[in-house]
């Protein structure tokens, strides 16, 4: 829940600074709604980390802002990818990453799944766990004349299937070879530096002896590193997977405790990649998996594949040339497509390497790379999903009817949904949508009465059921913050939900609209509970599981992204998508 409302709050933060080069915390927060400053700073600082957008005193600027666009400033999160021809998405986590699944889905576009597999993607990468395993099987055959027993960290990633299997291939390949008494400790390095440093301080604290140190990628073994260089320990030998870029390298090329990396290769996987969608948009079928190819690097081999220039460590030609498969890809007949690619690490040595070879690949091709953060893919699809939502609910708005639409978000869309109708009465405490609605021939407007709420710009307050007192309306649409078989729709403002009770309370029929980033929510204050609600109007990224729970309690659901594929709507809606 929480990931999930943080990237859609993210991804509206780098919506309004692509049309703003500066604004102030105080601003952003101000536009956001809802959102405190020290809200907004903890935002900032964290997006600032992963390199999408620009720290500044009491500020934030977009990427970019204020220099020439060239080849050399120009950053890689360049735009959004609601109308891409195919794409590729990595393991992004969270909930967000159903939300661009669902987008793939809705399209019907090419999809590569890069690193680890993922539902309704082909699945571009190498066997990890066989990649780990060979690994190990050559750590273990070059410690057996060096330890009597080894005592091994494994600093893994988790939460992500490819680094687990990456970490159980090293521990069984290593145990496979070692001639002696293996004992292992893993840790989660969460993928990032400082986390991999934290927990491998802890570890070397805790087990003073570890001798071999593995990592899922250059960060968890470069942390894992330093951390055996703070506590001491000189006789370590490192292992990883990844070779990402400059910094594994340089380590690697010292030849002092990292031993060896099974490298993966960015800059390969980025052109395969391109190969493949290339291929897929000119007709040709995906298979159900793309391998890509991957070499243990050594300080007496890391010659043999990368060599140190100018600008940083390089792929050598004739090493590229010598892993990748044979190319069969041509420009698409089809004209000039767009391939998206969504990395949820921009900054990362590794999407920045396969960044560079996507986008010279496409060139090549004469095909278009778009690159976006996971925030700003996330946010426009749950807008595009709301806004489905909403055209579905005003299909079930019939002339002569009196309809109630709380404040909120996606009752403001429903209301700009409404400006064309005629003869219908709309009931309502948000100014923005009387304000919306003001001077529309065929919507009257009725205000609720109530205490000014500056926070929401509506009513609230125990005078704002007065008017319900005499007036009775033919359905409600209920703007929530969560919606759940157990508690019901809710909100997360006490006022909001008691404003939203009184509506509720005066509807012969409910109608929730929740997308999916709202099912399965418990906001902290219960509006009514689901029995008072007649149908909920959702999307085909809510879980079957908890969409069977809403319907066994007597709900009508209603699946937005569903039921515009079926009405004459869905050539418009896709043309506007477009």
């Amino acid at each position: 829940m929480i990931n999930s409302i943080k990237s859609d709050r993210q991804g509206r933060i780098l919506s309004l600074l692509s049309e703003s080069e500066l604004l102030s915390i105080q601003e952003v927060a101000r536009r956001l709604g809802r959102v405190s400053a020290v809200t907004v700073r903890r935002d900032v600082a964290e997006m600032a980390e992963r390199g999408l957008l620009v720290r500044r005193h009491g500020s934030v600027s977009r990427l970019g802002a204020g220099l020439a666009e060239s080849p050399t400033t120009r950053h890689p999160i360049e735009g959004q990818i609601g109308d891409v021809d195919a794409i590729v998405l990595p393991p992004i986590e969270g909930r967000g990453a159903d939300t661009l699944r669902s987008m793939v889905r809705r399209r019907r576009i090419p999809f590569l799944a890069e690193s680890s597999e993922q539902e309704g993607g082909v699945y571009i990468g190498p066997d990890n766990f066989a990649v780990g395993r060979e690994l190990g099987n050559r750590a273990g055959r070059l410690l057996s004349g060096q330890l009597k027993s080894a005592r091994v960290l494994l600093v893994s990633l988790d939460r992500l299937p490819n680094t687990r299997s990456r970490c159980d291939g090293f521990l069984k390949g290593f145990s496979e070879t070692f001639k002696g008494k293996v004992e292992s400790w893993r840790v989660d390095g969460r993928g990032r530096f400082r986390d991999a440093l934290n927990v491998s301080l802890d570890a070397c604290a805790v087990h003073p002896g570890i001798n071999v140190a593995f990592g899922v990628n250059d960060h968890s073994i470069l942390a894992a590193l330093e951390a055996s260089d703070r506590a001491g320990l000189s006789s370590i030998s490192g292992f990883c997977v990844g070779g990402e870029g400059g910094a594994l390298f340089e380590a690697l090329s010292v030849g002092r405790k990292l031993r060896a990396c099974a490298a993966l290769f960015p800059e390969i996987v980025g052109k395969m990649s391109i190969d493949a969608l290339a291929a897929a948009l000119d007709g040709e079928e995906l298979p159900k998996s793309i391998r890509t190819p991957h070499a243990i690097l050594t300080n007496e081999t890391l010659g043999e594949f990368y060599q140190r220039r100018t600008d940083g460590w390089a792929l050598r030609d004739e090493a590229a040339d010598r892993l990748s498969p044979p190319s069969a890809a041509a420009v698409p007949t089809t004209g000039k497509r767009v391939i998206g690619f969504v990395p949820h690490y921009p900054a990362h040595d590794w999407y920045r390497n396969m960044m560079r070879a996507m986008r010279s690949r496409a060139d090549a091709l004469g095909m278009e790379l778009r690159v976006a953060a996971p925030q700003a893919g996330i946010a426009r699809e749950i807008g595009e999903l709301r806004r489905l939502i909403v055209q579905t609910a005003v299909r079930k708005v019939k002339p002569g009817e009196t309809i109630a639409i709380n404040a909120g978000e996606i009752g403001l869309m429903l209301a700009r949904e409404l400006a064309s109708a005629s003869d219908v009465t709309v009931v309502t405490n948000s100014l923005e949508i009387m304000e919306f609605l003001a001077g529309n021939p065929g919507v009257k407007v009725i205000l609720t009465s109530g205490e000014y709420y500056p926070k929401y710009r509506c009513l609230v307050g125990p005078s704002l059921g007065a008017l319900f007192e005499t007036l009775r309306v033919d359905r409600v649409f209920l703007s929530v913050d969560g919606l759940t078989a157990r508690f019901g729709p809710s909100s997360a403002d006490e006022r909001m939900a008691l404003a939203a009770r009184r509506f509720a309370e005066a509807g012969r029929e409910i109608c929730v609209l929740a997308d999916h980033s709202i099912v399965a929510v418990d906001a902290n204050n219960r509006i009514v509970p689901l029995r008072a609600v007649a149908e909920v109007i959702t999307d085909t990224g809510s879980l079957p599981a908890d969409r069977l729970a809403l319907a066994a309690a007597g709900v009508a659901l209603t699946i937005a992204d569903e039921a515009a594929a079926t009405t004459p709507q869905t050539a418009s809606v896709e043309a506007d998508a477009a």
